[in-house]
């Protein structure tokens, strides 16, 4: 107010008034500008959020399945071994399991690893395609020598899947 009045005493009252003006016109640009700025900057960081909550939601899902997945195909991987320890055993096995010297739970187990494959990942996918194998092996075994080494090898990829498990869902680290 004191410049405005300053002015006034130096300058003749229309220019002062010209100035005035332009003051005015130049702070309502300025603020336009830093309005529109913040809105598009706004609109910007909400389409950012939305896309992150949405990619986060989808590998949420993913997760999930691939947990569901790979602990389902795991169960009844273990459910085979359990029923080859007890043919090995001379125990009687559910039936289905053994038709005409196929293991069908087993067939069915390297498909839907395969068929898994995407939600698995490569690396579980890996690590289950294995423990088929080596339950494979465990079948096959002529003596109780091989079968000794097929369940010996059955026990180390467990525990394999165990720590890929446990560093790609963090288990352990679940709390109440």
């Amino acid at each position: 107010m004191n410049d405005l009045l300053a002015w006034l005493a130096t300058y003749s009252p229309p220019v002062v008034a010209l100035i005035a003006v332009g003051a005015v016109v130049v702070f309502l640009v300025k603020l336009i500008v830093e309005k529109t700025i913040a809105r598009t900057f706004d609109e910007k960081t909400k389409r950012f959020e939305t896309l992150l909550q949405r990619r986060s939601a989808f590998e949420e899902m993913i997760l999930i399945e691939r947990f569901e997945v790979m602990s389902s195909l795991d169960a009844r991987l273990q459910r085979i071994m359990t029923n080859l320890n007890r043919i090995r055993s001379g125990h009687p096995v559910p039936d289905g399991f053994l038709t005409k010297g196929e293991l069908v739970p087993l067939t069915e187990v390297f498909e839907d690893i395969e068929i898994g494959r995407l939600k698995l990942g490569e690396d579980l996918w890996n690590r289950m395609e294995s423990l088929a194998q080596a339950a494979l092996t465990a079948s096959n075994a002529a003596d109780e020598n091989e079968w000794k080494h097929a369940a010996e090898e059955w026990v180390q990829l467990r525990k394999q899947l165990r720590e890929q498990v446990e560093a790609d869902f963090g288990l352990t680290s679940i709390k109440w």
